[in-house]
């Protein structure tokens, strides 16, 4: 008896990989013909789309899991014993695009069975199996030459999860499938949506292009959910989730091709700012300079002398290694702080904010020690509400004082980022991420010593936030 369903496995096996090699070329094509299954305008061109990264952003209920599962099925039957992966937020929502998939076996009267290894899967007769996984990196990194990866609501998966499987696909050359609706800014979907250069393939259907649709159901989810969330789940636009410091549109809007030259007679008034973020266990020490300008504005028509205009410039980043020594910072500080022109430094000493939170407190006596010709304000970020000094020349800062700051001045769009400093990639990453209340997935090391060096310039220009301009500073800080 097994030798009889064994014949009749290999026949069936035979069979497909026969009918394979005639499948139609298109897949709308195939899954009209074999299902009866008739794709929407806007469908066919996702399912026809040989590209090897792939994003839809889709509204909700307009077919995208049936149009991956048809997807899947078509490459796991034209090239046998293929892998095709699909992940989900959890379990039972990656399993929804592969129990289409087994319907559309099933229909087509072959055996429906799992792969013996992974509790949700289904293995054909050709070899090929597909694989239905939840959106956890540890249990996604053990398979090797995917066919084609589907990540189903990919605005809603760990950030992680991306990393961990894309390697799948070297040795494959197989595509990545991100289908999702928007939630939000802050995700890995976000940026490689609204990034030109991310190399993906775009696609995008939303509620009123879809014609199952009726404009009276559509008007009472307006009604029923409200504008934004209706804008977000039909309309496929990415609505900021509230917790976020800035949003994206605000990050991007803060770059400059080149940071400003100020007029020659304007140069010695040009000042430099530096934020030392110290790391803890399992962050990074960080330095971000800012740099202040300032610009001629408008005429006063009594006086006819003209304003001057501050601009703050993100001129510097960098995150140093985690674990690097302690006793290599003042060295690094110094060598950052020596990019910049000298003349600057001759007329005033620029700023150097530290945070000394916590055991920061060598790493100050370390840097007082080291010569870089910087003003050293250590700095202990507190829950308060006021800045005030402490003794030894420490500063206490409200930590809403800082991140309050910081977000006027890019409301404000005072403050830019030079496009080609260095490390300005990362810091915009941490921006757009970045949460007051610290659930980000990003690291926020640039951010924090950003908003330190930002936080002395406000200081000492408080009309860099709309404020009467301050007095001039005193040299209240130790010069290293």
């Amino acid at each position: 008896m097994p030798e009889f369903w064994g014949a009749i496995a290999q026949q069936i096996s035979r069979a497909i990989t026969q009918s394979a090699s005639v499948l139609p070329a298109s897949v709308t094509a195939w899954a009209q013909q074999a299902f009866g299954f008739i794709a929407d305008p806007l469908q066919q061109p996702i399912l026809d789309c040989d590209a090897h990264r792939v994003i839809a952003c889709t509204s909700r209920q307009v077919g995208k899991s049936t149009v991956a599962a048809l997807r899947a099925l078509y490459l796991a039957l034209r090239y046998p014993r293929s892998l095709i992966l699909m992940i989900g937020p959890v379990g039972s929502q990656a399993g929804e695009i592969l129990e289409k998939a087994r319907d559309f076996v099933t229909e087509l009267g072959l055996p429906v069975r799992g792969d013996g290894v992974n509790r949700q899967s289904l293995r054909l007769p050709n070899g090929s199996r597909l694989i239905a996984r939840p959106a956890i990196a540890r249990t996604t990194r053990g398979y090797s030459r995917a066919r084609l990866i589907i990540i189903d609501e990919a605005a809603f998966v760990p950030d992680s999860i991306f990393r961990s499987l894309t390697p799948t696909l070297a040795a494959s050359q197989g595509s990545l499938w991100l289908l999702s609706t928007p939630h939000g800014q802050a995700n890995e979907f976000a940026r490689f949506w609204q990034d030109p250069e991310s190399g993906f393939t775009r696609f995008q259907i939303t509620a009123d292009q879809c014609p199952r649709f009726s404009a009276e159901f559509l008007a009472a989810e307006r009604k029923m959910h409200g504008e934004l969330s209706y804008a977000q789940e039909y309309l496929c636009e990415f609505i900021s989730q509230g917790v976020q410091l800035l949003t994206r549109e605000q990050v991007r809007a803060a770059f400059l091709p080149a940071a400003p030259v100020p007029a020659l007679a304007m140069q010695g008034q040009t000042r430099y700012y530096f934020g030392l973020d110290l790391g803890k266990r399992q962050d990074h020490s960080a330095l971000v300079t800012v740099e202040l300008t300032w610009s001629l504005g408008p005429q006063d028509p009594v006086t006819r002398a003209h304003r001057q205009l501050p601009h703050l410039t993100i001129r510097y980043a960098a995150r140093l290694p985690l674990g690097f020594e302690t006793t290599g910072i003042p060295r690094f500080v110094r060598e950052a702080a020596q990019t910049f022109p000298l003349w600057a430094a001759l007329r005033q000493p620029g700023t150097l904010l530290v945070d000394a939170t916590g055991n920061g407190h060598t790493v100050i006596e370390l840097l007082r020690a080291d010569r870089n010709g910087l003003l050293l304000k250590p700095v202990s970020i507190s829950s308060g509400y006021q800045a005030r000094q402490l003794p030894d020349n420490y500063y206490s800062i409200p930590r809403t004082d800082l991140l309050t700051r910081l977000k006027l001045l890019f409301e404000r769009g005072v403050l830019k980022i030079e496009r080609t400093a260095a490390g300005v990639d990362i810091l915009e990453r941490e921006l757009i991420q970045f949460e007051p209340g610290g659930r980000q997935p990003e690291h926020d090391d640039l951010v924090m010593a950003l908003a330190l060096a930002a936080w002395q310039a406000v200081e000492d220009h408080k009309e860099l936030i709309g404020m009467p301009a301050s007095p001039p500073p005193r040299p209240a800080a130790r010069l290293l």
